[in-house]
């Protein structure tokens, strides 16, 4: 593709794909300064993270996996895992209670993963796979877990995707147990399938912590998601050749812990009349038509995409 697109000027070609990446989310606004909750009573006892449980992700770290734009190799996380509990254990409490995140942790090296084989175009052929910092993903998977943990029973019972005990089987499982019984009663099913374009990489930062605050969430995590996701930066690597950096005013990383959670939480209340599954970005809507009757799905269909554009 380089050689075709830039006459073998693989730098030029990893800048016009960040240049992309980064434009998917053009006409969305940063995050507002006004969104940040008060320093008022922030830091509570739950959500101190204790040594132990830094050494126990420490650990588990896959050190087959590439590090971040940090550079840390994550063999010497897990090998040094008693040895670097403490500090970032300390680390990590520091980011929480004053509610700053690292800017290297807020950077990205971006992988274009072809969607097709080979890839012909930028705008269609390529997804972003962002590698970012090993500690970071650490310190997001407690928050992730401190969200999880205070949302799970208010979130929609027909999302199957990014949460625990739920996956595409038991999603396929209840599509079908509810089309086979109308089926065999008589009736006809109508079936609509959506996906949402470019989900991770458009994700409104204001609607995002609107949604939080909607949540009741505590001061302390609103204002350490306000901190992660402002000045957010990558660039696109290939091979040796990186791009270079671009700040992203929204959007969240492709390969970030918080990335699946977050966007479930943002399009949660998109429901539709009809019947509804979702899988993360993946919308199915079905409709159950008696002989004789009326089909809504057309109406349902256009309020559901109507309230996705909201």
């Amino acid at each position: 593709m380089a050689q075709r697109l830039h006459d073998g000027n693989v730098h030029a070609l990893a800048h016009d794909i960040n240049n992309f990446f980064q434009q998917v989310a053009a006409d969305l606004h940063p995050l507002s300064d006004s969104t940040t909750p008060p320093a008022t009573d922030l830091l509570l006892s739950e959500f101190v993270i204790g040594k132990t449980a830094v050494e126990r992700k420490l650990s588990h770290v896959n050190m087959h996996k590439a590090p971040g734009p940090d550079g840390l190799p994550n063999w010497m996380l897990r090998d040094f895992c008693s040895q670097l509990s403490g500090p970032v254990c300390a680390i990590f409490n520091a980011s929480i209670g004053e509610g700053i995140v690292p800017a290297r942790w807020k950077e990205a090296s971006v992988i274009p993963a072809p969607k097709a084989h080979p890839p012909q175009m930028i705008d269609t052929d390529l997804r972003p796979i962002s590698l970012t910092a090993t500690l970071s993903k650490l310190l997001e998977s407690f928050v992730g877990t401190w969200i999880l943990d205070r949302i799970k029973d208010k979130l929609d019972v027909h999302q199957y995707g990014a949460l625990k005990g739920r996956s595409t089987t038991h999603a396929l499982v209840d599509i079908m147990h509810h089309w086979h019984k109308a089926v065999d009663e008589g009736q006809s099913v109508r079936v609509v399938f959506i996906d949402f374009a470019k989900a991770f990489d458009h994700v409104d930062h204001n609607m995002l912590m609107a949604k939080r605050m909607e949540f009741s969430l505590p001061g302390v995590i609103v204002q350490w998601m306000c901190s992660f996701l402002r000045h957010l930066r990558q660039h696109v690597k290939i091979g040796d050749v990186m791009s270079d950096w671009l700040m992203m005013d929204d959007g969240m990383p492709q390969g970030s812990y918080l990335g699946p959670l977050t966007f479930i939480t943002l399009i949660d209340s998109l429901r539709a009349s009809c019947m509804t599954h979702k899988f993360v970005d993946d919308t199915t809507l079905s409709e159950i038509v008696a002989k004789s009757d009326t089909s809504c799905m057309q109406v349902c269909c256009s309020h559901h995409i109507l309230r996705c554009r909201l």
